[in-house]
């Protein structure tokens, strides 16, 4: 399992400790390295998980049957959105999947407190990074440019979709 732009690999060592079959990779930029492996160091699973770093608008960690984005597309635009998701694509050897973690916006705002920390999120994440939350809709259609399908989806907690593609 490839953690794209674990950071410090939380969630992936979360991943590792339930499922001891698996091994991870945590992917991102260099400036997270000392503390990934440390996480992985103090979780006791450098035999399992390793840190590599790279730039996901360039490459991807090849090979692995699963591919992680949590939290990640709503960062960017459209445009970069769908070039981390060619990286990944790119990537998946034959038979491999996709998991992508974010919020789902609705079709439709409603006047509810869950609404409006979502209508919060898409207003931040425009004027920080230049990214918006998404519909599930929006998801579909660019994991479709990616050439990626959905094959699965599952609602979480809090708003949170995953959605499986391959």
């Amino acid at each position: 399992m490839v953690d794209v732009a674990g950071g410090v690999g939380h969630v992936l060592l979360a991943v590792l400790r339930q499922h001891a079959q698996l091994q991870g990779v945590v992917f991102d930029r260099p400036h997270a390295q000392s503390l990934a492996t440390a996480a992985i160091s103090r979780a006791a699973l450098a035999a399992r998980c390793r840190f590599v770093a790279g730039d996901f608008f360039q490459s991807v960690p090849a090979g692995a049957d699963l591919y992680l984005l949590k939290s990640v597309l709503h960062d960017w635009d459209d445009a970069a959105a769908l070039a981390i998701l060619r990286r990944c694509r790119e990537a998946m050897a034959p038979g491999a999947r996709l998991s992508v973690v974010e919020r789902l916006m609705p079709e439709r705002i409603l006047p509810s407190a869950p609404h409006r920390a979502l209508a919060r999120s898409d207003l931040n994440m425009l004027v920080g990074p230049g990214g918006r939350e998404r519909s599930l809709a929006e998801y579909t259609e660019l994991l479709a440019q990616a050439q990626l399908q959905v094959t699965e989806r599952l609602d979480l907690v809090e708003g949170y979709l995953l959605v499986m593609a391959s």
